[in-house]
């Protein structure tokens, strides 16, 4: 039996992408989960459908990350539907490669990744930790690209607004232990949706650069997350894991 069979997750940007892997994943293993989404709402729908169509259990709920009511809305709808909450995957991210972004200025899509990347995950984590079952983990997402640097928008404020989700993971960790496991998980190269609309001689050259030789998958975080919400990582705490084929090393 998994070890994750009757544990509760919250999984915030749920519908799509990486998100949709880990739902999905997180319910093939018997969690009962909770799919968060902003704007999303066809894929998160589809993703519970899925999962209930299988057997799962999943649920549904909407909020925007920027607004704190929206937030605490949000954990209280999840204790609500799962009961005591075991995991908290803060998935959900601003990317300055999306439509909803179009006709934005600089600053109003760093201002829209701050709002999202930053406050979002702190409100998350404040608000989620009285409905949390002790022994719990919270899981963050970060960027390799935090830890090199980059000199140029729009990457230059994604690195910014990830590696302050990488400190905010160590600081959360030891005002949560023991109590709580807190950590983040880096990917670097991950195929998704963005990615498909690139040219295969573009994607090529980015696969070459990696000492892996390809393209990170979603399967390859859902790997990892479901690592660190197990027994196995009982120890861990405050970590940054980087899932990137070496792309970065630290």
């Amino acid at each position: 039996m998994s070890t994750l069979q009757g544990k509760t997750v919250v999984i915030t940007g749920g519908g799509r992408s990486i998100g949709r892997r880990l739902a999905l994943g997180f319910a093939e293993q018997g969690a009962h989960v909770l799919v968060h989404y902003a704007h999303a709402s066809k894929g998160a729908e589809e993703v519970v459908s899925q999962i209930c169509a299988q057997g799962g259990r999943a649920d549904l709920v909407q909020a925007d990350l920027q607004k704190a009511d929206d937030v605490a809305r949000l954990a209280q709808e999840a204790h609500s539907k799962l009961g005591a909450i075991d995991i908290w995957i803060n998935n959900a991210g601003a990317s300055a490669n999306s439509s909803e972004t179009r006709g934005m200025t600089d600053i109003e899509i760093f201002e829209r990744m701050v709002g999202v990347d930053i406050f979002g995950t702190w409100r998350c984590c404040t608000e989620a930790v009285p409905f949390m079952r002790d022994g719990g983990c919270i899981i963050t997402t970060g960027w390799d690209g935090a830890l090199s640097g980059y000199p140029t928008f729009p990457d230059q404020m994604y690195a910014i607004s990830k590696g302050a989700i990488m400190s905010l993971t160590r600081c959360l960790a030891q005002q949560l232990a023991p109590r709580i496991r807190v950590n983040c998980i880096a990917p670097g190269r991950i195929e998704n949706e963005w990615v498909q609309t690139l040219s295969e001689q573009t994607k090529q050259k980015a696969a070459d650069d990696i000492p892996m030789k390809r393209w990170g998958t979603p399967d390859d975080i859902l790997g990892t997350a479901l690592f660190l919400a197990s027994p196995a990582a009982s120890f861990m705490t405050g970590q940054v894991l980087l899932v990137n084929g070496g792309g970065v090393m630290r």
